[in-house]
């Protein structure tokens, strides 16, 4: 199948409201690399999918959002990537337009978490992952898919980053990195009311998803499997409470279109990001 932007998008020049950027990087892949090719794949799925949400009931259709394409890279540079996405971050921004990022490896989300951090300096972070991405080097890496989070976190106001779905990660990770798991690592409830209501009621947000966040079942097509994941009904219940919410900019991260031969995490994923971009259109 030819592939021709996401979703009904416009091509790169045109006016929109918002901006979907392909970062098709995954330099620091640890298990299972091939998320360099999940941008393309996301835009073949969305062919497959309306621009009508009957979640949220409401509809892309009528709304300008623009295909940028992707990114460059120089290939194994993952501190030149950071750098990149964050240029082309601002170049949104500065065209009046909200950043959407289709990944690639987690670590894409971090230039557009620096460019957002800066332009809002209270921004809160939605980090929705299986695993916590929180360790200070991986492989002796500062910038790194497994440190991600905790690079983030330094852009951030103490107590800005929300996490839900986290249910893999190093001891230190999940118990000492002074991060609340609504979660929890005792039990494995999943509180979403109550990390919703957690974060400042005016704050804007940016919403990083990483589709390992999904149960295995629905979401195969990933470098890091990790079992008990999110369903889809539960990520709609979050949608339904993030509509009414300063959504800012999101990234969707991790598909490795490889593992799954039948493309429904693909779809999956694409679907996803309709639905996030109507919470913020």
């Amino acid at each position: 199948m030819s592939i021709s932007g996401f979703l009904g998008s416009l091509p790169k020049g045109s006016r929109g409201e918002a901006a979907l950027i392909g970062v098709p990087f995954d330099g620091t892949a640890s298990f299972r690399a091939g998320a360099r090719f999940g941008p393309d794949a996301i835009r073949v799925g969305s062919q497959s999918i309306e621009t009508y949400s009957p979640f949220i009931d409401r509809d892309l259709e009528g709304r300008d959002y623009v295909d940028w394409g992707d990114l460059e890279l120089a290939p194994g540079s993952a501190e030149r990537m950071v750098t990149t996405v964050a240029d082309t971050v601002a170049e949104v921004i500065a065209a009046d337009m909200k950043p959407i990022l289709l990944g690639g490896e987690h670590t894409v989300s971090l230039g557009a978490i620096k460019t957002l951090a800066a332009k809002y300096p209270d921004l809160a972070l939605l980090q929705l992952d299986a695993h916590a991405d929180f360790r200070d080097d991986y492989l002796g890496e500062k910038i790194s898919h497994a440190t991600v989070m905790r690079r983030a976190a330094e852009y951030l106001p103490a107590g800005s980053l929300f996490r839900f779905g986290v249910r893999a990660g190093t001891r230190e990770e999940l118990v000492g990195s002074g991060v609340e798991l609504p979660l929890g690592h005792k039990g494995g409830m999943r509180n979403l009311e109550g990390l919703i209501n957690a974060i400042p009621e005016n704050a804007p947000i940016y919403v990083t998803l990483d589709l390992d966040f999904f149960d295995p079942s629905l979401m195969p097509g990933v470098g890091n499997p990790e079992p008990d994941g999110v369903t889809y009904r539960e990520f709609i219940q979050l949608v339904r409470s993030l509509v009414w919410r300063k959504v800012v900019g999101f990234d969707v991260v991790e598909l490795a279109p490889q593992y799954d031969p039948t493309g429904v995490s693909a779809i999956v994923a694409a679907s996803a990001i309709r639905e996030l971009m109507l919470c913020m259109l």
